[in-house]
């Protein structure tokens, strides 16, 4: 029986084409099949059946000196001794486990980074949700890319410039879908003028995993 090693190493080496989309700020790389179908759905069953994600204080956030529920599961995972803090939130790393450590090299081998810390977010169906935010914290390397990969139900990915947001002028927001098996890399400076959200969807009824890869300092 192949396993799910095997599965994520038999394409190691091929080539997987992207498309380039660029705006004012924002330059991005989608690999709308990163992942073949047998690597997403062996990748969604191990996560589904041996994963435990977060619980108590870690699956809240501080907004304004109030905290509230996160609106979807989370757990991480990196190299030792590595966290990541966000909106008054310290989330520790587990160690590796073997199926994202071989997702994190074949990362590493088609975009020349590795990375040593992932966050995986859940979303049990289209309630679940991510408001507008930048990956701005100050232990990121702003110049290395985010890399997201995506399992399982398609979701809206949305990007709103930080002129918008301020109402200093117009400029029309940029939506993807984030399709099963997709990669998307969030190349510098994206994050510095653009914030980025999963809304609602109350037409997605399934689950949606998230892998955001990054390099913490």
């Amino acid at each position: 029986m192949t396993t799910l090693y095997e599965k994520l190493m038999k394409n190691m080496n091929s080539p997987i084409r992207y498309h380039k989309i660029v705006a004012e700020g924002l330059d991005l790389d989608y690999y709308e099949r990163f992942l073949t179908g047998p690597e997403s759905s062996a990748l969604m069953e191990y996560m589904e059946n041996n994963v435990c994600y977060l619980d108590g204080r870690l699956t809240q956030v501080k907004v304004f000196g109030q905290y509230y529920p996160i609106p979807r599961q989370q757990v991480a995972f990196g190299d030792e001794g590595v966290s990541y803090k966000f909106s008054g939130t310290n989330v520790p790393a587990l160690p590796w486990p073997q199926p994202l450590f071989e997702l994190k090299n074949k990362i590493c081998v088609a975009r020349g980074v590795d990375y040593n810390f992932v966050l995986v977010n859940r979303y049990r169906n289209g309630e679940d949700h991510m408001g507008e935010h930048r990956d701005d914290e100050i232990e990121l390397d702003k110049m290395v890319p985010i890399a997201s990969v995506s399992l399982g139900q398609t979701r809206k990915f949305v990007f709103k410039h930080t002129d918008v947001r301020k109402k200093l002028r117009q400029i029309e927001s940029v939506k993807l879908d984030l399709h099963n098996g997709s990669l998307l890399m969030m190349n510098w400076p994206t994050n510095e003028y653009w914030y980025h959200s999963i809304p609602k969807e109350i037409k997605a009824n399934n689950v949606r995993l998230n892998f955001t890869f990054r390099k913490i300092k």
